[in-house]
């Protein structure tokens, strides 16, 4: 189980996290749903250690073996396809590369630089690349924006496949009825409903 426990952060005067709790299982998708701004990609940054909380704790995590998929894509736009995928991955695993454009569905795309494909097809290609740095847990912000449905839902059959937990973050009634919880948030500062 992975437990917030009394987080409270603030950016600036803006209080995003009061005491705030929960409770995330270790298996399966979790979604965390919510409003615009109330606090979701601050607590997936959070339980990425990638925001120090000014108080509370974080257990059941172990940030350096945790991949985020950031809201924005961060494709590195000089390099190709597969490169952005493979600049990820270990010497040893260099030649997964092609393993995950096709978990994309991005076949036949490994050539091609960011800004030769669509937003959709960008978007998936950062899923990939979260995917293929693996680790213990995904933190997944909007993973599916820009997707249409029908690969949205082999996507997220994918990702149950990887047997790794991941949670995301997300709007998408078709993800939220997929997953195996769904935690309703509201805020700020971010309260469970």
């Amino acid at each position: 189980m992975i437990k917030l426990t009394d987080l409270t952060l603030r950016y600036g005067d803006k209080l995003v996290l009061d005491r705030f709790s929960l409770e995330i299982p270790d298996r399966g998708l979790t979604a965390l749903s919510g409003p615009s701004g109330c606090g979701k990609t601050t607590l997936l940054r959070v339980m990425a250690g990638l925001a120090k909380p000014e108080s509370g704790t974080v257990s059941g995590i172990d940030p350096a073996r945790t991949a985020l998929l950031f809201q924005e894509d961060r494709l590195l736009p000089w390099r190709t396809a597969a490169q952005n995928i493979t600049d990820v991955l270990p010497r040893s695993r260099r030649g997964e590369g092609p393993r995950w454009l096709a978990f994309a569905e991005l076949d036949g795309e490994g050539e091609a630089y960011p800004t030769a494909l669509s937003g959709g097809m960008a978007r998936r290609l950062a899923l990939a690349r979260c995917a293929a740095l693996g680790g213990d847990l995904l933190l997944l912000d909007e993973p599916f924006a820009g997707v249409d449905r029908s690969r949205t839902a082999r996507l997220l059959d994918r990702l149950r496949g990887l047997g790794v937990p991941a949670v995301l973050a997300t709007h998408q009634p078709q993800v939220l009825a997929a997953c195996d919880t769904i935690i309703s948030l509201d805020g700020p500062p971010l309260y469970r409903v």
